[in-house]
């Protein structure tokens, strides 16, 4: 027995220095034969040293949403910071995160954005003070943290930060009494190579129609709205082809404003009353086929809206480019546009043209119509002078 309790004593000792005792065999009369295991071996990590090159060779792909950013190679090796293992003094490289952190952070502030809340001001049926609502967003950084850092570290190609969306506090059914809740079209189209003169008459002619509203089951018309093109009313001349004779006559452009507020009719999926294409191919309103001329109280662009309630229309440029867009109930209707296509084109620059535009309607019924286009060749004798 006092050489029992002695040996255990030992075997206690041994367990402190790292011994581990496994077990032991009974040989009776409490007498044991006590098996020790050897210390275990410690683990081997991965020498990122040795792995750096491989890691980092083909650079990395951050997705955010719609956008992609790439890391290069170079840059993701500046992310990696030399370290001495505690346990074997070893001198080995890791990511360090103060570097991812900065990226994320830097990330964060350029995506970051505050919601805005809708604000609609009507005086005498215009809109005079309009700001659509908008989304806010926030990239979510403790988790962008934690998959970058894994992404470098295996070596993977792409990684996909997560953004939360921020809904603002007023939206556009909040924010009237006009039924104006959504966006329902929008149409586009692009001046460049424009003449001052023509960028200007642009400018003045679109600034005209935004801001507009249509009341339910009232016609539209662009020249109802348009008034007067003159000096007086803001409008510059512009060289135009006529009889034959170049000569300078105000509003050269208007129809660029006409086309692009086409479009959005088109894309709204309201009633087409009225449009007629241009005498030949523009192009400033390329696809061709997907245009609308107008000359006052002679050619008319009009529409219908056959919504439940009201719909408003909003101009803006940007660049080079016009955009109108139109507001109003969301009536479940679906609009799908098929073309344009050009054909029947001739040596002397003469094409037709044609697109379908299929309406799907909250309670199933399907309209489906076509728009047909006819140009001559460029630079006849006689022009539309706001083209």
């Amino acid at each position: 027995m006092i050489f029992q309790k002695q040996f255990l004593k030992f075997i206690g000792r041994l367990s402190l220095t790292g011994v581990i005792v496994l077990g032991g065999t009974y040989l009776g009369s409490d007498f044991y034969i006590y098996e020790l295991a050897k210390t275990p071996e410690k683990a081997k990590l991965r020498n990122l040293s040795q792995e750096l090159s491989n890691l980092t060779a083909s650079g990395l792909g951050v997705y955010i949403q719609e956008d992609k950013k790439i890391i290069t190679g170079e840059t993701i090796k500046s992310w990696f910071e030399q370290y001495k293992r505690n346990y074997s003094g070893e001198t080995d490289f890791r990511v360090s995160p103060d570097k991812i952190d900065g990226y994320v952070s830097s990330v964060a502030r350029s995506i970051n954005t505050e919601p805005i809340n809708a604000k609609i001001k009507v005086v005498n049926g215009k809109a005079e003070e309009f700001v659509p609502p908008r989304y806010g967003r926030s990239l979510d950084i403790t988790t962008s943290k934690k998959l970058l850092t894994n992404a470098v570290i295996t070596g993977a190609k792409e990684v996909t930060l997560p953004v939360k969306s921020i809904e603002p506090a007023i939206t556009l059914g909040k924010a009237n009494d006009l039924g104006i809740t959504t966006l329902i079209g929008a149409g586009e189209s692009d001046f460049s190579g424009s003449s001052q003169a023509r960028i200007n008459n642009i400018k003045v002619g679109s600034a005209k129609y935004n801001g507009i509203i249509i009341k339910p089951g009232e016609d539209f018309s662009f020249n109802s709205i348009l008034g007067e093109v003159n000096e007086e009313s803001g409008f510059e001349s512009e060289l135009v082809i006529k009889s034959g004779k170049l000569t300078k006559e105000s509003g050269g452009g208007l129809c660029q404003v006409s086309t692009t507020l086409f479009r959005s009719a088109i894309m709204a999926g309201l009633p087409i009353i009225e449009r007629k294409p241009h005498s030949f191919a523009v192009r400033y309103y390329n696809p061709q086929g997907f245009d609308a001329t107008i000359y006052p109280n002679v050619v008319d662009l009009k529409f219908k809206n056959d919504t439940p309630n009201h719909v408003l229309i909003q101009s803006r440029i940007e660049g080079t480019k016009l955009t109108f867009e139109i507001y109003g109930p969301n009536d479940r209707r679906k609009v799908a546009l098929n073309g344009p296509f050009q054909h029947d084109q001739k040596p002397n620059g003469s094409l037709k043209a044609h697109f379908t535009r299929k309406i799907v309607y909250a309670d199933g019924v399907t309209k489906e119509e076509r728009f047909d286009s006819t140009y001559g060749a460029p630079a006849p004798l006689e022009r539309n002078p706001l083209e």
